[in-house]
């Protein structure tokens, strides 16, 4: 009867033992979500999904799911953070073979870049009385845009400053006046699409028009390294204006590309410079590089005026924001309506805020 239980006690230690250690093996945890960029509290789904490859069970596995600060579930607003005081925790079984998935409505409510970090779990053994910890890192990126501007004095400016387009693109603008074609890129609309050069060519191109090669602004962002009190929120209102700019000019048909000195973290290396173009696609991709936009600056002010000076074509507007002014930025905007020959627009987030547009 002693052997009987020295037996069975040895044979349960070892299962005990060999469950703790293998407790994991097979188990494959995903955090994903069913976007990248979004709105500023526009709802979008994160799943979290558990796997078992195993046949054995697992008791009980418990998740404990690092989130981006400031996320908030759909609907009800409640921070997702303040659930078991930091992040989101899970108690479930997972029999074997099995596969379980958490979906949730969740939004941000701030511009930025944020990431889902993955899960850390603990698992129950093969009796439930031991656990063992283990961690499934992620880097699931979030994008929040900006937030278009709400400033009636920037609305009537812009409407000011671009109503001189809106009066050439109607003296000039003629449908068969086509100087040439291009590659489609994307960021065109679909209607410019010429199906005739496309099937020669079996490429596809787009035409361009007397009138768009006149009619075009360059929209320039200068950040400057800037610690003062108010330098954050006078960041976020610049990159709003930027925003509202841009659409203006998608609202109007003008062709633009959009230029910076500020350092645009992401997936793809640091950006400086979207090309010209309108449609959908090229203004996502603007409002991308703004939501990515860290606050630091990749070159002084004056050395990313002093590059705009060194390539300003003729016959080309400007508009150049900053969340603050800084020295030689009016007369760099001076030199650079000499070249141009066209009015070159300054706008701040400061002088905004006070008014002064």
């Amino acid at each position: 009867m002693i052997l009987l239980l020295l037996v069975t006690a040895a044979v349960f230690y070892f299962a005990e033992m060999y469950s703790l250690k293998h407790v994991f093996d097979g188990v494959r945890i995903r955090t994903e979500t069913d976007r990248v960029l979004i709105e500023p509290g526009e709802a979008f789904r994160w799943t979290v999904t558990a796997v078992n490859g195993k046949r054995l069970m697992i008791p009980y596995l418990r998740l404990r799911e690092s989130v981006p600060q400031g996320l908030l579930f759909a609907g009800t607003n409640e921070p997702v953070e303040k659930r078991e005081q930091v992040g989101l925790v899970s108690t479930f079984y997972l029999a074997g073979r099995q596969e379980i998935r958490f979906e949730r409505e969740v939004m941000m409510t701030n511009r930025g870049r944020y990431f889902f970090r993955g899960v850390s779990a603990e698992a129950g053994d093969f009796l439930g009385i031991l656990s063992a910890t283990g961690s499934f890192p992620e880097l699931e990126e979030i994008v929040v845009k900006p937030r278009p501007a709400e400033s009636p004095e920037l609305a009537e400016l812009l409407g000011g400053f671009l109503g001189e387009h809106a009066v050439r693109r109607g003296l000039m603008e003629d449908p068969i006046s086509t100087v040439g074609f291009r590659e489609y890129t994307g960021r065109e609309p679909f209607r410019a699409i010429s199906w005739t050069q496309s099937a020669k060519s079996n490429r596809l191109l787009v035409k361009q028009y007397e009138n768009t090669v006149d009619l075009a602004c360059s929209v320039l962002l200068l950040i400057s390294e800037d610690w003062s009190l108010g330098a954050g929120e006078r960041l976020e209102r610049c990159l709003t204006m930027v925003r509202s700019v841009c659409e203006e000019l998608e609202h109007r048909r003008i062709v633009y590309d959009f230029r910076t000195n500020g350092t645009i973290a992401g997936s793809v290396g640091n950006w400086r410079q979207i090309d010209e173009g309108t449609g959908p696609g090229h203004l996502e991709a603007v409002l991308e590089a703004l939501g990515r936009m860290s606050g630091t600056s990749r070159e002084t002010g004056e050395a990313f005026l002093a590059r705009i000076l060194r390539t300003v074509p003729q016959g080309r507007s400007f508009i150049l924001m900053a969340p603050t002014r800084i020295p030689g930025m009016d007369s760099a905007a001076a030199r650079i309506e000499r070249l141009s020959g066209r009015k070159t627009l300054v706008l701040t987030a400061a002088e905004e805020r006070n008014g002064g547009i």
